[in-house]
């Protein structure tokens, strides 16, 4: 196979790669990389013929990648990740000295239960640690990482792969019943499998969706439940269960923090679900930076069982 001649390469143009591949704009590369549009177009094309390959075609928002852009992305990212490590003076991190903001993709049940403990952590830990935290659809994760409009994400992701993010599952949490305390169906905190798929319920469904895992799990024992509301995030079920006799669904950890500031019961459910895990998202090269291998070692820490 043939070889590229590494002494007439110029290894910024895998720079402008970069950064093509995170704004999937040639004129907002340019400004970031403080070149002129018209040098970035050359440079663009130098990379075609490289690689012979377009890389980037035209759309009517900018650029997109093409199947062998895609490809190239990792180990273009791992290259650069490698390149700017060895080039950085070595430094001992001190949280207390530390000033960087973390872009994290979050929702309301890991913000709950990963990012409220975080949080109290930094405060004392490092005070110069700000986070900022959006919702964003999970199948929308991975480009927003690869734009570097985020620098990680917590949640589940289920089948969600691509072999340039690192994954690190957090933790694990089972889903529990939940229902208004005095609930009618309730019985020394236990429900039976025919009063739960006889209750109205309220299914967690971002997108409007009118199924969910506990769905799933009822259909392998020839059950089916009725739903009466969807509810776009976690947090909204339990006051749509605290004042009615409608029944939730949520991982355990976020129920037992809601029991002491609302009326609820936690019950077992009466079918076997499989449980919920939340894991932390990062593109790999990103994962290995000093800052963001401590950031996960925080996150650890807070998510360790008591």
């Amino acid at each position: 196979m043939h070889q590229i001649d590494l002494t007439r390469l110029d290894l910024n143009l895998l720079v402008v790669f970069e950064a093509l591949f995170q704004e999937r704009h040639v004129g907002r590369a340019a400004k970031r990389m403080a070149l002129s549009q018209s040098a970035t177009s050359h440079a663009l094309g130098r990379l075609r013929q490289l690689f012979d390959d377009p890389l980037f075609v035209r759309n009517p928002r900018g650029v997109e990648p093409t199947l062998r852009g895609r490809e190239l992305a990792e180990p273009i990212a791992g290259a650069l990740a490698q390149i700017r490590s060895l080039m950085t003076p070595t430094r001992e991190l001190v949280p207390a000295k530390l000033h960087r903001t973390f872009r994290i993709a979050v929702h309301d049940y890991a913000m709950a239960v990963a990012i409220a403990p975080l949080v109290a952590a930094l405060r004392s830990q490092a005070p110069g640690v700000d986070l900022r935290c959006v919702s964003i659809h999970p199948e929308k994760v991975i480009d927003a990482l690869d734009r570097g409009e985020l620098d990680c994400a917590l949640g589940g992701f289920y089948g969600i792969q691509a072999a340039r993010v690192s994954r690190t599952v957090l933790f694990s949490d089972r889903f529990v019943g939940l229902a208004r305390r005095g609930h009618p169906g309730l019985r020394n905190r236990k429900m039976s499998l025919t009063t739960f798929v006889n209750t109205p319920q309220v299914l967690i469904a971002p997108g409007g969706e009118g199924r969910g895992e506990i769905d799933e799990a009822l259909l392998r024992t020839g059950r089916e439940r009725r739903v009466a509301v969807t509810a776009p995030n976690f947090l909204s079920v339990p006051w749509l269960v605290a004042g009615t006799d409608l029944l939730g669904v949520l991982p355990g950890k976020l129920a037992h923090q809601l029991l002491s500031s609302l009326r609820l019961s936690v019950f077992e459910l009466p079918v076997a679900v499989e449980p919920v895990t939340c894991s932390f998202l990062a593109l790999a090269p990103v994962a290995r930076q000093p800052d963001m291998a401590w950031l996960l070692d925080r996150i650890l820490r807070v998510c360790a069982p008591d």
